[in-house]
């Protein structure tokens, strides 16, 4: 069973975790009816099945499949199978919209379709964007039943030989801030993920983790840890039952998990409403978007014996830094005050630099460009191996985001931040996020904590409205309850922008009973989509916001 070293992928690795451990649990869940438990001897089985199934089909090395099945034990093995092929699998998050998700598909010209019989029957009303397809997989409800039942997997479907500088798989991005694009994903930047969560962050085989996002299914099993599926759906984790999530994590004595913000939250609350400990949890990592310290702090005192991790990275270079429970305490007076989200310090094998910030590409003179160094405010830069092999398709869009300086290839996060004086990274926001005042830039990082800050918001977003260069900050609010006494909170939160933030005249403060953020992790705010709208209601009503 253990792969030729020159094979190494994600099956290969799972191929040599089913050799050491083949009658350990892989998967488990406790919520999905008729799910039984699946070793990592029968998860391996099973991928060779579904494999065999798929490829009778006419799947093979580099064709381009488009997966669109349920999240959970599907998705699993039919990922597996597909890089098992040297097929390379397109993963769009449906939660980006339907005109978005018909350009993504039309972008990368997919061979095959891999999907629920929703999606293959919806596919024909879109020819225009389906017209690669030459072949559809309809995936029924049966389909799952039928590998389980398989008593022997075919001896004759063997793991592709793939080099780590093969096209492993295409991922898009979200598209919160922009257009979704197709990120090129080599087995390399599979195998470095797996490397770096096994080296930076000790976990080790035999742990559990409560897997919220799909992607950790795959990292999982080379990992030899079991993947714990929750009952919840991962694409809507703001519907999330937390005590079923804090039961989970009770019941199998869960000690790892990846969540958003609002997955934390969420188990935070329920922890301390019910006066409930996580003994066995040793991490929580917390990524999608900035994790306010109060949350660090809520979830510190309910995991007794574990840490509140706070990955830095993307979906084309992740993870990148990475701060800890006691480093974020130790700077949540000045999170709070606006300078900026701690990111920390770049894991082993990653150089981030922080550049002047710049509209265009970068030149490919190096002589041209240097560093900011001290707390000057930059675009954020990442180089090392988990960096992916830019956009698929899109030789325009990885040109602009990719430069080479001292002989390394960076990558633009698209991110504004600075190092602070303990040469921590900071996070001030997002670069097409930053509002040009006539004041100068004014990051969101600089601004929206101090807001937040405050007993009864739930969140903040600052959005320059207006139609010229620059334009007038001002701070969407949603308060935590319909109810809050939105006066007093106002004047509060006046206050202490007029004290933190002197050189920029907030003048206007918008309600909004709910903020729109982004699909997959129910975190990053639709900050331009904001002020587009709160542009349109001040033209309409030049007084809306402004203090009474």
């Amino acid at each position: 069973m253990p792969q030729n070293p020159a094979q190494e992928n994600l099956v290969s690795l799972l191929g040599d975790t089913a050799a050491r451990l083949p009658d350990r649990p892989a998967v488990l869940s406790s919520e999905v009816q008729g799910f039984a438990p699946r070793t990592f001897g029968q998860l391996y089985a099973d991928t060779r099945i579904c494999a065999s199934i798929l490829s009778s089909r006419g799947i093979g090395k580099g064709d381009k499949t488009l997966l669109f099945v349920q999240p959970g034990y599907e998705l699993i093995i039919l990922a597996f199978a597909l890089i098992q092929l040297g097929s390379v699998p397109i993963i769009i998050d449906p939660g980006m919209g339907l005109k978005s998700m018909l350009a993504c598909i039309r972008s990368t010209q997919p061979k095959f379709l891999v999907g629920t019989p929703l999606v293959c029957f919806v596919s024909k009303f879109f020819p225009g964007s389906f017209k690669s397809i030459r072949r559809k997989i309809v995936i029924h409800s049966g389909f799952l039943g039928k590998i389980i039942s398989e008593k022997q997997p075919p001896s004759e479907i063997q793991i592709a030989e793939t080099s780590a500088s093969e096209l492993a798989a295409i991922v898009f991005t979200s598209g919160s801030t922009g257009k979704p694009k197709g990120v090129r994903y080599l087995h390399s930047t599979f195998n470095a993920q797996v490397n770096s969560l096994k080296e930076n962050f000790n976990m080790n085989e035999g742990e559990l983790d409560l897997t919220t996002l799909p992607i950790f299914g795959l990292f999982n099993p080379a990992l030899g840890i079991t993947s714990v599926i929750p009952d919840m759906n991962p694409r809507k984790p703001a519907r999330a039952d937390a005590e079923k999530l804090v039961r989970a994590i009770l019941n199998f004595k869960i000690t790892s998990a990846f969540a958003s913000p609002v997955i934390g939250k969420k188990i935070a609350n329920w922890c301390l409403e019910n006066n409930r400990e996580l003994p066995s949890m040793r991490r929580i990592f917390l990524a999608g978007a900035p994790a306010p310290p109060s949350l660090i702090e809520q979830l510190a005192k309910v995991m007794v014996n574990g840490e509140v991790i706070v990955p830095y990275g993307s979906t084309e270079a992740l993870p990148v830094a990475y701060c800890q429970t006691q480093e974020i305490q130790n700077c949540r007076k000045g999170i709070e005050s606006g300078e900026g989200s701690l990111l920390g310090k770049p894991i082993s094998g990653i150089t981030l630099r922080v550049f002047p910030t710049r509209k265009g590409p970068y030149p490919s003179d190096a002589a041209q460009i240097s560093p900011l160094e001290g707390k000057e405010v930059g675009e954020i830069c990442v180089s090392g191996p988990v960096v992916t092999d830019g956009y698929h398709n899109k030789p325009g869009a990885t040109f602009d985001a990719r430069f080479v300086y001292e002989g390394k290839v960076f990558h633009r996060m698209g991110d504004l931040g600075y190092f602070d004086e303990n040469d921590h990274l900071r996070f001030m926001g997002r670069k097409i996020e930053c509002v040009q005042t006539p004041n100068g830039p004014l990051e969101t990082e600089r601004c929206e904590p101090i807001a937040n800050a405050h007993d009864g918001i739930a969140r903040s977003a600052l959005v320059g409205i207006g139609k010229g260069k620059t334009k007038e900050p001002c701070l969407v609010v949603e308060p935590l309850n319909e109810n809050s006494e939105k006066s007093a909170l106002e004047d509060r939160i006046r206050d202490d922008l007029r004290q933190n933030l002197p050189d920029f005249a907030i003048k206007r403060i918008f309600w909004q009973n709910s903020i729109p953020v982004d699909s997959r992790h129910n975190a990053k705010i639709h900050r331009l989509a904001l002020a587009r709208k709160w542009t349109k209601l001040v033209a309409s009503d030049p007084e809306l916001g402004l203090p009474k």
